[in-house]
């Protein structure tokens, strides 16, 4: 896992010692992605120069560095991720004559560029973000992972056109004229995040999961999809087919997971009492006979908190277990500090927990598996089951109002009344963002169930868990997997049939029915809880709360954006302790604003 960035001199007219210096500072600023090397290159024409933060993962040699270029020269990469079908890929390359000198992916990827061009996205198993240049027809490409795990920030200013892993390399590596976008406030409110294209900075992008982005020797700019999470439930959800999907996706998690053990590092399990990673290290240690160090975190004084059940799983699996209990002195020293490691706000309450787990577990490994994506593809949101109740009639029958009942009933954060009065330009960009989604609402026929599952592969899903996973583990240093973005899984999920995801208040019904062969039925019973920061911690640090509201806005009435718009702070201040979304969400955006290289 690494940190990548580049500059694409457009005009002409910037110094290369100039931008040598840019990128250097782009890299440093993300040196927690990647402690182990810092690279440079540049094309010599004074117009590409691209930059990597190393994390050595595979091939600890100095032979895996990057940038690195192709064996012809001509394609120049720096690349964030693993490819976990690299070995299979680098087969089919060999039989078609290309020769490797190192056994990294990244060699991997270059030669599979060299030999097949953009056909090649579409062949990766893996999560990856990368930059590559071509030095014969000055074109730079930009590829994004099929979920969005791995991030990609571009912006185009000045002449130049520059890219990096993290928003703050942008920061220092563009920061004139950067700004608040009233647009990425208003989506931040009423979700707690930015989902892309849109950022919190006006003019600055995020390329979308299972995209590639085309920049032209003239500076002219193309986009181009290579995968689409397209639902297409299967109408057959019989007995026998129940069983044999169980199979089939127990088969290829099973796969999944031994090709995610790739590594030359130490490598563990985050283990919650969810299903999707006792699932996960159920297949380590059952099928795949591997011994497992897992990692769990529990809230003290919460009587409901995860690591009790974890550590019942742990004992029927035989894991290495280890445990960390999340006390009021950890609020105090990470949450007061949290936004202020990150990016881009991420107001989800459980960035806190994921930043502990992570620092915990990296005292012991470098590489940890993770059960993301489980919810999204075998419906295991108790908040899908609660919409389908609640919706009334078809959803195609007004798309609209169905999706903006999600939001208000069952992702509450801001109230939209409140958002729009405060930021009215920005809350109707939003409501134009949510539009691009009412197709998916639309099918005749079509269950809300499977409408949401389509929703927020889209947006919570990069947007929120996966973003907050790749930020607070890369704080560490940590790598985190998961085998639930394998793509054939990916497929297998696409046709998974209404009946198969609910009995009652029951959802991942074929993860849990393939878990159940590996530990007690009565523990594949368990309600599944969220691994966000429960209310506990905030009814026991309510002062602490209290505090942190007020401080943020002090900060951000510090702020540019907001010194100009007061009344829109009092409005947004007014409402934010409605819920501990919202106020969560508000904090975070405060200690965020402080941390900024960049006056905004």
């Amino acid at each position: 896992m690494c940190g990548i960035a580049g500059l694409l001199n457009l005009s002409g007219g910037v110094p290369e010692a100039e931008l040598k210096q840019r990128v250097d500072l782009m890299t440093r600023q993300m040196a927690h992605r990647g402690p182990d090397a810092d690279g440079h290159w540049r094309d010599g024409k004074n117009r590409c120069h691209l930059g990597h933060r190393r994390l050595s993962i595979l091939d600890l040699s100095d032979a895996g560095r990057q940038p690195m270029l192709d064996a012809s020269g001509r394609y120049a990469i720096t690349f964030n991720g693993e490819i976990y079908n690299f070995l299979e890929l680098r087969r089919a390359l060999e039989q078609q004559g290309h020769r490797f000198k190192t056994r990294c992916d990244t060699e991997v990827l270059l030669a599979g560029y060299a030999q097949w061009g953009d056909k090649l996205f579409a062949q990766l198993d893996g999560m990856f973000a990368l930059g590559l240049y071509d030095m014969e027809t000055g074109r730079l490409t930009l590829a994004r992972d099929r979920a969005g795990e791995k991030p990609l920030y571009y912006r185009r200013h000045n002449g130049l056109f520059g890219f990096a892993s993290e928003l703050s390399a942008i920061e220092v590596g563009m920061p004139e004229d950067l700004a608040l976008s009233e647009e990425g406030l208003a989506q931040y409110f009423m979700l707690r995040y930015v989902p892309a294209p849109a950022t919190i900075y006006a003019g600055v992008e995020k390329l979308e999961p299972g995209m590639l982005m085309l920049v032209e020797a003239d500076g002219s700019t193309s986009l181009k999809r290579f995968f689409t999470y397209e639902l297409d439930p299967d109408a057959g959800a019989d007995d026998a087919r129940f069983a044999s999907l169980c199979d089939e996706v127990e088969q290829q998690l099973t796969v999944a997971l031994k090709g995610r053990l790739n590594s030359d590092v130490p490598l563990g399990v985050f283990l919650s009492a969810g299903i999707d990673s006792t699932l996960s290290a159920a297949l380590l240690t059952k099928r795949l006979k591997v011994p497992v160090k897992s990692f769990t975190i529990g809230f003290e004084g919460d009587n409901k908190s995860e690591h009790l059940d974890a550590r019942k799983f742990a004992q029927v699996l035989g894991t290495e277990h280890r445990e960390y209990v999340f006390a009021a002195s950890d609020f105090e020293a990470i949450g007061r500090k949290v936004g202020t490691w990150q990016d881009e706000p991420n107001g989800d309450r459980s960035c806190v927990p994921t930043y502990l787990l992570s620092q915990f577990t990296r005292e012991s490994v470098t590489v940890a598996i993770s059960g993301d994506g489980g919810d999204e593809l075998f419906c295991g949101y108790s908040r899908y089951f609660g919409y389908a109740d609640k919706i009334k009639g078809e959803l195609h029958q007004a798309p609209a109002q169905a999706i903006d009942l999600y939001f208000k009933h069952f992702l509450p954060v801001y109230d939209g009344a409140a958002v729009q009065q405060a930021l009215p330009q920005g809350f109707a960009a939003f409501k134009r963002m949510l539009e691009r989604f009412i197709p998916l609402f639309q099918y005749p026929g079509r269950s809300a169930v499977q409408a949401l599952r389509q929703f927020d592969f889209f947006t919570y899903l990069p947007g929120a868990v996966l973003q907050k996973v790749d930020r607070m583990s890369m704080r560490h240093s940590l790598e985190t997997r998961s085998p639930f973005f394998e793509p054939r899984l990916l497929d297998t999920s696409r046709h998974l049939a209404t009946k198969l995801c609910r009995q009652q208040e029951t959802g991942k019904l074929v993860l849990r029915a393939i878990l159940k062969r590996y530990v007690p039925e009565e523990l594949t019973r368990l309600p599944k809880r969220g691994f966000g920061m429960p209310p506990s911690v905030f009814i026991n640090n309510a002062e602490a709360i209290g505090r942190e509201l007020g401080f943020a806005r002090e900060r951000l009435a510090a702020t540019r954006f907001f010194g100009e718009r007061p009344g829109a702070l009092d409005q947004l201040a007014r409402v934010a302790g409605a819920n501990i979304n919202a106020a969560w969400a508000f904090i975070v955006l405060g200690q965020w604003s402080t941390a900024r290289t960049v006056r905004i």
